[in-house]
């Protein structure tokens, strides 16, 4: 899937809308408007509205990690530790996370390829504008399902 596709984008929309305030996860510790705060956080690293520091972490094992989930396509497994900037903990409003995602996921349609970062994803290391599509796209999916979206 790719979000710059409008037919998957229209997925990702319509699984999003779905969500409900009491949706329940499947597993994990987030709420469904945290998950929300959560998928917004690394898609403003890709519209250069964020820039976190890479860690020694994402330096030394970076590049093998980008090779198993993006250039092999593994799925991401249930409860992976979290980048610290990503982590949502605290009470989140549900209808502005959501309304806050949706712009997000429709950005990608309408501002395409040209707006996404080449810069430094703080895991990940420097990756292409496609790199970052399907790094968003998978992990959009991954937390969609955890919702059973």
């Amino acid at each position: 899937m790719s979000l710059f596709d409008p037919k998957d984008n229209q997925q990702f929309i319509d699984r999003i809308q779905s969500l409900k305030p009491d949706t329940q996860r499947q597993w994990g510790k987030m709420d469904v408007a945290q998950m929300m705060a959560h998928c917004i956080q690394p898609m403003k690293i890709a519209f250069r509205e964020a820039n976190p520091k890479r860690g020694w972490f994402g330096f030394f094992l970076g590049k093998m990690i980008k090779n198993k989930y993006i250039t092999q396509g593994k799925e991401f497994e249930k409860n992976l530790p979290t980048h610290p900037t990503f982590i949502q903990s605290d009470p989140r409003d549900f209808a502005e996370q959501q309304s806050r995602l949706l712009a997000y996921v429709q950005r990608w349609v309408t501002e395409g390829p040209a707006a996404i970062t080449t810069e430094l994803h703080p895991l990940f290391g420097k990756m292409t504008p496609e790199e970052w599509d399907k790094l968003m796209s998978m992990h959009l999916d991954h937390h969609l399902r955890q919702f059973g979206a």
